[in-house]
């Protein structure tokens, strides 16, 4: 669907990523079916490479620290698919930049960078929505993004 004279577009982050891949997750089918609806909606639903990145420790890191436990191969092998199943956008080149612009004006301290960044990845390529599982990491940016959830 359109908005204005440009399609709505949405970034998928990595709880949502790791959700939509494990059938055994709590809330896949949830996730699968807002999904679902997004696209029915004529979303482009978008991921960022640093939310393959963190996939990709969740997938390979053992079941006893969290993770997935998964070999490389299968970590490869879902993020491939992932990359199929969504548009993957390159990390744009003055990204640092807004990035540190964030930190700055936002007052960032310690693991919330990670979320800074993908604010301004967002920025970078004029997306101004996040599907999320976690609203709350989000809610700081509430006047550049939109926080969308899982209902």
């Amino acid at each position: 669907m359109k908005n204005g004279s440009k399609t709505r577009r949405i970034l998928l982050d990595t709880n949502i990523l790791r959700a939509y891949m494990n059938h055994e997750d709590s809330l896949h089918l949830s996730v699968v079916n807002r999904i679902v609806a997004l696209r029915a909606a004529g979303y482009e639903l978008l991921i960022a490479p640093q939310c393959l990145y963190e996939l990709w420790v969740v997938l390979t890191r053992p079941v006893e620290a969290n993770g997935l436990g998964k070999s490389p191969e299968e970590a490869d092998e879902v993020c491939s698919e992932l990359r199929e199943d969504f548009t993957l956008l390159p990390d744009p080149n003055d990204l640092v930049d807004e990035w540190q612009s964030l930190c700055r004006a936002y007052s960032i301290r310690g693991r919330r960078a990670h979320d800074a960044r993908l604010v301004a990845w967002m920025v970078k390529h004029q997306v101004n929505a996040i599907l999320t599982l976690n609203p709350e990491d989000f809610r700081a940016f509430a006047g550049l993004v939109q926080v969308e959830e899982v209902r």
